[in-house]
Protein backbone atom coordinates (compact mmCIF):
# COMPACT_ATOMS: atom_id res chain seq x y z
CA UNK A 1 0.00 0.00 0.00
CA UNK A 2 1.41 3.38 -0.98
CA UNK A 3 1.82 5.89 1.83
CA UNK A 4 0.68 9.40 1.01
CA UNK A 5 2.35 12.53 2.33
CA UNK A 6 0.12 14.90 4.28
CA UNK A 7 0.57 18.67 3.89
CA UNK A 8 2.26 18.75 7.31
CA UNK A 9 4.83 16.19 6.09
CA UNK A 10 5.52 17.72 2.67
CA UNK A 11 9.04 18.94 1.95
CA UNK A 12 9.82 22.62 2.09
CA UNK A 13 9.86 24.47 -1.22
CA UNK A 14 13.10 26.02 -2.48
CA UNK A 15 11.87 29.42 -1.32
CA UNK A 16 11.25 27.98 2.15
CA UNK A 17 14.79 26.62 2.33
CA UNK A 18 16.15 30.00 1.28
CA UNK A 19 14.05 31.69 3.95
CA UNK A 20 15.14 29.15 6.58
CA UNK A 21 18.77 29.75 5.64
CA UNK A 22 18.29 33.52 5.89
CA UNK A 23 16.57 33.28 9.28
CA UNK A 24 19.30 31.07 10.71
CA UNK A 25 21.92 33.49 9.40
CA UNK A 26 20.02 36.47 10.85
CA UNK A 27 20.55 35.10 14.35
CA UNK A 28 24.10 36.41 14.08
CA UNK A 29 25.29 33.34 15.95
CA UNK A 30 28.26 31.48 14.52
CA UNK A 31 27.20 28.37 16.42
CA UNK A 32 23.76 28.19 14.77
CA UNK A 33 23.35 25.45 12.18
CA UNK A 34 23.15 25.96 8.44
CA UNK A 35 20.38 24.22 6.50
CA UNK A 36 22.49 21.25 5.37
CA UNK A 37 23.72 20.67 8.93
CA UNK A 38 20.17 21.02 10.27
CA UNK A 39 18.94 18.36 7.84
CA UNK A 40 21.58 15.88 9.02
CA UNK A 41 20.85 16.69 12.65
CA UNK A 42 17.10 16.12 12.25
CA UNK A 43 17.75 12.88 10.36
CA UNK A 44 19.75 11.53 13.30
CA UNK A 45 16.99 12.49 15.73
CA UNK A 46 14.41 10.75 13.54
CA UNK A 47 16.56 7.62 13.24
CA UNK A 48 17.30 7.11 16.93
CA UNK A 49 15.31 5.02 19.39
CA UNK A 50 14.54 7.83 21.82
CA UNK A 51 12.45 10.94 21.29
CA UNK A 52 14.46 14.10 21.92
CA UNK A 53 12.12 16.93 22.99
CA UNK A 54 12.25 20.41 21.38
CA UNK A 55 13.52 22.04 24.56
CA UNK A 56 16.67 19.95 24.13
CA UNK A 57 17.25 20.04 20.38
CA UNK A 58 16.28 23.64 19.62
CA UNK A 59 19.19 25.18 21.59
CA UNK A 60 21.55 22.91 19.63
CA UNK A 61 20.08 24.09 16.32
CA UNK A 62 20.11 27.75 17.30
CA UNK A 63 23.59 27.66 18.83
CA UNK A 64 22.41 28.69 22.28
CA UNK A 65 24.47 28.10 25.45
CA UNK A 66 24.64 24.56 26.83
CA UNK A 67 22.43 25.42 29.81
CA UNK A 68 19.71 26.93 27.61
CA UNK A 69 16.33 25.26 27.32
CA UNK A 70 13.98 26.01 24.47
CA UNK A 71 14.29 28.49 21.64
CA UNK A 72 15.05 31.69 23.52
CA UNK A 73 13.90 34.68 21.46
CA UNK A 74 14.18 32.96 18.07
CA UNK A 75 11.64 34.21 15.48
CA UNK A 76 8.40 32.25 15.35
CA UNK A 77 8.75 31.90 11.57
CA UNK A 78 12.12 30.20 12.01
CA UNK A 79 10.74 27.74 14.55
CA UNK A 80 7.79 26.96 12.28
CA UNK A 81 10.08 26.17 9.34
CA UNK A 82 12.30 23.97 11.51
CA UNK A 83 9.26 22.07 12.75
CA UNK A 84 7.86 21.63 9.24
CA UNK A 85 11.19 20.29 8.04
CA UNK A 86 11.50 18.00 11.07
CA UNK A 87 8.12 16.43 10.30
CA UNK A 88 9.09 15.95 6.66
CA UNK A 89 12.41 14.28 7.53
CA UNK A 90 10.68 11.97 9.98
CA UNK A 91 7.97 11.02 7.48
CA UNK A 92 10.40 10.53 4.59
CA UNK A 93 12.60 8.19 6.63
CA UNK A 94 9.59 6.22 7.84
CA UNK A 95 8.41 5.83 4.25
CA UNK A 96 11.92 4.83 3.08
CA UNK A 97 12.11 7.70 0.59
CA UNK A 98 14.49 10.04 2.37
CA UNK A 99 16.85 12.24 0.35
CA UNK A 100 19.25 14.53 2.23
CA UNK A 101 19.45 18.27 1.68
CA UNK A 102 23.04 18.80 0.54
CA UNK A 103 24.99 21.90 -0.44
CA UNK A 104 26.52 21.98 -3.93
CA UNK A 105 29.63 23.76 -5.13
CA UNK A 106 29.95 25.97 -8.20
CA UNK A 107 30.41 22.85 -10.34
CA UNK A 108 27.17 21.30 -9.13
CA UNK A 109 28.96 18.74 -6.96
CA UNK A 110 27.57 17.78 -3.53
CA UNK A 111 29.65 18.43 -0.43
CA UNK A 112 28.05 16.38 2.35
CA UNK A 113 30.40 17.51 5.11
CA UNK A 114 28.02 19.82 6.97
CA UNK A 115 25.29 17.16 6.71
CA UNK A 116 27.61 14.58 8.27
CA UNK A 117 28.57 16.98 11.06
CA UNK A 118 24.91 17.66 11.79
CA UNK A 119 24.12 13.95 11.87
CA UNK A 120 26.88 13.31 14.40
CA UNK A 121 25.60 16.18 16.52
CA UNK A 122 22.23 14.46 16.52
CA UNK A 123 23.84 11.19 17.56
CA UNK A 124 25.40 12.94 20.55
CA UNK A 125 21.97 13.92 21.85
CA UNK A 126 21.42 10.28 22.90
CA UNK A 127 24.82 8.52 22.54
CA UNK A 128 24.02 5.43 24.64
CA UNK A 129 21.52 4.00 22.17
CA UNK A 130 23.87 4.58 19.25
CA UNK A 131 26.72 2.87 21.07
CA UNK A 132 24.47 -0.17 21.54
CA UNK A 133 23.86 -0.22 17.77
CA UNK A 134 27.57 -0.01 16.98
CA UNK A 135 28.21 -3.03 19.20
CA UNK A 136 26.17 -5.14 16.75
CA UNK A 137 28.50 -6.81 14.23
CA UNK A 138 26.33 -5.89 11.23
CA UNK A 139 26.19 -2.22 12.24
CA UNK A 140 29.70 -1.67 13.59
CA UNK A 141 30.59 0.40 10.50
CA UNK A 142 27.23 2.21 10.22
CA UNK A 143 28.75 5.62 10.99
CA UNK A 144 32.03 5.16 9.12
CA UNK A 145 31.00 7.15 6.03
CA UNK A 146 29.48 9.94 8.13
CA UNK A 147 32.62 10.16 10.28
CA UNK A 148 34.90 10.09 7.23
CA UNK A 149 33.10 13.09 5.71
CA UNK A 150 33.05 14.99 9.01
CA UNK A 151 36.76 14.32 9.50
CA UNK A 152 37.59 16.65 6.59
CA UNK A 153 36.93 19.54 9.02
CA UNK A 154 39.08 18.08 11.78
CA UNK A 155 42.44 19.86 11.91
CA UNK A 156 43.86 17.00 13.97
CA UNK A 157 42.91 14.31 11.43
CA UNK A 158 45.56 12.96 9.04
CA UNK A 159 45.98 14.99 5.86
CA UNK A 160 44.67 12.10 3.76
CA UNK A 161 41.40 12.11 5.75
CA UNK A 162 41.03 15.89 5.28
CA UNK A 163 41.50 15.82 1.51
CA UNK A 164 38.96 13.70 -0.31
CA UNK A 165 38.97 13.22 -4.05
CA UNK A 166 35.72 13.77 -5.95
CA UNK A 167 35.15 10.08 -6.56
CA UNK A 168 35.89 9.17 -2.95
CA UNK A 169 33.58 11.92 -1.65
CA UNK A 170 30.72 10.80 -3.91
CA UNK A 171 31.15 7.20 -2.76
CA UNK A 172 31.05 8.28 0.88
CA UNK A 173 27.90 10.33 0.31
CA UNK A 174 26.20 7.37 -1.39
CA UNK A 175 27.27 5.09 1.45
CA UNK A 176 26.12 7.60 4.04
CA UNK A 177 22.63 7.76 2.55
CA UNK A 178 22.37 3.97 2.42
CA UNK A 179 23.64 3.66 6.00
CA UNK A 180 21.08 6.18 7.29
CA UNK A 181 18.26 4.08 5.80
CA UNK A 182 19.67 0.97 7.49
CA UNK A 183 20.11 2.79 10.79
CA UNK A 184 16.51 3.95 10.72
CA UNK A 185 15.38 0.37 10.19
CA UNK A 186 17.62 -0.89 13.01
CA UNK A 187 16.00 1.42 15.53
CA UNK A 188 12.44 1.03 14.17
CA UNK A 189 11.43 -1.85 16.54
CA UNK A 190 12.70 0.10 19.54
CA UNK A 191 10.78 3.23 18.54
CA UNK A 192 7.66 1.13 18.05
CA UNK A 193 8.07 -0.57 21.44
CA UNK A 194 8.95 2.69 23.18
CA UNK A 195 12.22 1.32 24.49
CA UNK A 196 15.95 1.50 23.75
CA UNK A 197 18.60 -1.11 22.85
CA UNK A 198 20.32 -0.70 26.21
CA UNK A 199 17.05 -1.01 28.15
CA UNK A 200 16.05 -4.07 26.12
CA UNK A 201 19.44 -5.65 26.80
CA UNK A 202 19.11 -5.13 30.56
CA UNK A 203 15.62 -6.60 30.49
CA UNK A 204 16.83 -9.64 28.52
CA UNK A 205 19.64 -10.31 30.98
CA UNK A 206 17.17 -9.94 33.83
CA UNK A 207 14.82 -12.51 32.26
CA UNK A 208 17.61 -14.97 31.53
CA UNK A 209 19.25 -14.72 34.95
CA UNK A 210 17.34 -17.59 36.67
CA UNK A 211 18.51 -20.00 33.93
CA UNK A 212 22.09 -19.95 35.28
CA UNK A 213 22.95 -23.31 36.85
CA UNK A 214 23.83 -23.27 40.54
CA UNK A 215 27.29 -24.69 39.80
CA UNK A 216 27.93 -22.36 36.85
CA UNK A 217 30.18 -19.29 37.16
CA UNK A 218 28.19 -16.38 38.52
CA UNK A 219 27.23 -13.95 35.71
CA UNK A 220 28.26 -11.00 37.92
CA UNK A 221 31.89 -11.83 37.12
CA UNK A 222 33.06 -12.56 40.65
CA UNK A 223 34.64 -15.87 39.65
CA UNK A 224 32.61 -17.75 42.24
CA UNK A 225 29.99 -20.37 41.53
CA UNK A 226 26.48 -18.99 41.17
CA UNK A 227 25.25 -20.84 44.28
CA UNK A 228 28.02 -19.28 46.35
CA UNK A 229 27.49 -15.75 45.07
CA UNK A 230 24.33 -14.12 43.67
CA UNK A 231 22.53 -17.47 43.85
CA UNK A 232 22.92 -17.46 47.60
CA UNK A 233 21.20 -14.08 47.75
CA UNK A 234 18.36 -15.35 45.54
CA UNK A 235 17.86 -18.50 47.59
Amino acid sequence: MQKHTTPEQAPLADADYDRLDALLDSLGNGDAMIVEELDGFLAALACGAEIVPPEEYLPEILGLPEDAEGAGDAPAELLELVERHRRHVEAALAAQRFAPVLAYDEHGQPDGVAWAVGFLRGVEMRPEGWEAMLEEDEFADALDAVEALAATLDDEAPEKARKLGRRERDALIDQMIADVADIHEFFRPYRKAGTTPQAMRVETVRREGPKVGRNDPCPCGSGKKYKLCCGRQAA
